[in-house]
């Protein structure tokens, strides 16, 4: 019976303690603070603890204390310094609430904005230069201040500094006077630009393979020249375009003491001289492909790079080589190749043959191309004759790019324009032109959002397109172009087969939602075709949806796209951005 009545006690005793009205058991209320009342949800500690069974009634009454603080700091943030804050404890049946009815009242407004530069940026002739940042941080004045706004200010004048002449420079003091009464804010900011750098000698760590000859005509820096972050920027990206260079760190040590003649460091790890690779793959454009590369950086001994190819897929046979060899003494860089390919896309087959010789300009920002190609093709569509083409084409390119980052661009724009010539009895069978332009730029929208717009044109004029070979005409569709379509599936009808044709016109929008650093959501709109003529031609559009990775080797997209023309789906992966 004892045992039994022990029993029957800490029963009642659990369930009097479950049935008492404890801290676990009540709710938050946040009324009045309007749209900041998301803020003030995701930072009170109270918000957090309303579910936590372990809180005791005093606890609570803490918790309930302290809230107006947080919330008034909270609302400092956003310019709202005196906020009027009521806070009680509800009783209710099996639920509590806490209650905080919360009056943001007026918010501060930037009044003036006072930048005090000292450092060499006053002894130079830099008037334009302070003016233009002054007007940058002036931008504030008659906004409410925020202290995300008050942070990104100074960001923005001190990466200005730091990008160009100055590395060195500082913000030893910055101040924001807030006055509650007239709600208002003065801003001060003390600039020290520090002493004016200029670039030096280039100082090598990591080269072993490869003679120092193979960076310095490369190197875009001169020495005495002023000291510019897209400047060690370009160098990066000119050695890790360069082929030889696995990775590629330039910098150089930022000592106010030692501002002149400061030495370029280029820590390099190289690549080794020769690879052989074997492997496989699948396209959704293409399907499953076998391939095998060799690469050989010391080609005949002249540490000429020499990469080859040769790759089977649904639709293609090729066999592939280019040799470049070393950049010449003003930067421009020498190359030369052929290859031999069998395709049979939309009913078209073809044997194709191509020859080129390019020289290519050191400026990757502003890169200048010419090119002459000798273009030998054997068409066949279904059971028609066999037509052959042939020409010779002199070609020109001229790429700008506006890019935060060239080797990872995630903000700014890359567009191109190419123009071909051909004459008539110059291995060319009808003398022709060939107009491409296009653009892809890439801005970001906010913190989570940003946008993706591409656009190309293109036309052949003069021959027709039977006499053109087919490398030079155009077709579209496919993962890099208009989603929703097979690879090449869009040009012109002839005979059963989808063939290439003389004009083409490509646009596409995307928007894109990082919900987390690596990973977002698309949706996005492809519209474009290829025809024979403007009068021919009909824009088709692909509407859709895709997940975004943020991988090692670039971005990597994998896309659901709905063709309207067909009223079919469509999955479409694929890597990086076509630019």
């Amino acid at each position: 019976m004892q045992c039994v009545a022990l029993v029957l006690l800490l029963s009642g005793m659990q369930m009097a303690a479950a049935q008492a009205p404890g801290a676990n058991n009540f709710a938050v209320e946040v009324n009045g603070a309007g749209k900041l009342s998301a803020l003030i949800d995701d930072f009170i500690d109270i918000r957090r603890h309303a579910n936590d069974a372990s809180v005791s009634d005093d606890e609570l009454q803490r918790l309930i204390g302290s809230t107006p603080r947080q919330i008034t700091e909270l609302l400092a943030t956003e310019g709202y310094f005196s906020p009027v804050i009521k806070s009680e404890l509800v009783p209710g049946g099996a639920r509590r609430v806490a209650r905080f009815e919360v009056d943001p009242g007026p918010p501060t407004l930037v009044s003036s904005v006072d930048l005090r530069f000292r450092g060499a940026i006053t002894r130079r002739d830099e008037a334009g230069r302070m003016a233009d940042l002054r007007q940058q941080a002036e931008r504030a004045t008659g906004k409410v201040f925020r202290q995300a706004d008050w942070t990104d200010i100074k960001d923005a004048l001190l990466k200005n500094l730091l990008s160009r002449d100055y590395p060195a420079a500082t913000l030893p003091q910055s101040e924001a006077r807030i006055d509650p009464e007239r709600r208002s804010a003065t801003l001060v900011i003390d600039v020290d630009s520090g002493p004016a750098f200029t670039f030096g000698k280039l100082q090598l760590e990591g080269l072993k393979r490869y003679p120092r000859s193979r960076i310095d005509v490369l190197n875009p820096i001169r020495e005495g020249e002023p000291f510019s972050q897209d400047r060690l920027n370009e160098l990066q990206a000119q050695l890790q375009g360069s082929g030889y260079f696995r990775s590629v760190f330039a910098t150089i040590d930022v000592d106010p003491s030692k501002p002149d003649a400061v030495p370029v460091r280029v820590d390099v790890t190289e690549y080794e001289r020769r690879r052989l690779s074997l492997g496989g793959g699948f396209s959704t454009d293409t399907g499953a492909r076998l391939q095998t590369k060799f690469l050989d950086r010391n080609f005949l001994g002249r540490d000429w790079r020499l990469e080859s190819e040769l790759r089977i897929d649904r639709e293609t046979r090729l066999i592939d080589g280019e040799v470049t060899t070393a950049a010449l003494a003003n930067g421009w860089v020498p190359s030369f190749g052929g290859r031999f390919e069998r395709t049979d896309i939309a009913s078209e087959t073809s044997d194709k043959f191509r020859t080129d010789a390019r020289l290519t300009g050191p400026d990757r920002n502003n890169e200048l191309s010419f090119a002459l190609s000798y273009l030998i093709e054997r068409q066949r569509i279904a059971d028609a004759d066999v037509n052959g083409r042939h020409a010779l084409i002199a070609n020109t390119t001229l790429t700008r790019r506006r890019v935060d980052n060239l080797l990872d661009p995630h903000r700014g724009y890359v567009a191109a324009v190419e123009v071909g010539v051909g004459v008539r009895g110059l291995l060319t069978e009808q003398s022709l032109l060939r107009l491409v332009s296009r653009i892809t730029w890439l801005q970001p929208l906010g913190p989570n959002w940003h946008a993706l717009l591409r656009a190309q044109v293109g036309q052949v004029f003069g021959a027709s397109r039977t006499s053109v070979p087919g490398d030079l005409l155009f077709r579209t569709g496919g993962d890099q172009s208009v989603r929703g379509y097979g690879y090449n599936s869009l040009g012109v009808a002839d005979s059963g087969a989808v063939v290439g044709g003389r004009v083409l016109a490509v646009a596409s929008a995307e928007l894109v939602y990082q919900f987390a650093p690596q990973w977002g959501a698309a949706v996005f709109n492809d519209a474009g075709n290829a025809a024979d003529s403007w009068r021919a031609f009909k824009a088709v559009m692909g509407t859709g949806v895709g997940a975004r990775w943020r991988s090692p080797i670039g971005a990597v997209n994998l896309d659901l796209a709905f063709a309207h023309e067909t009223r079919k789906p469509r999955l479409h992966f694929s890597v990086g951005y076509g630019f």
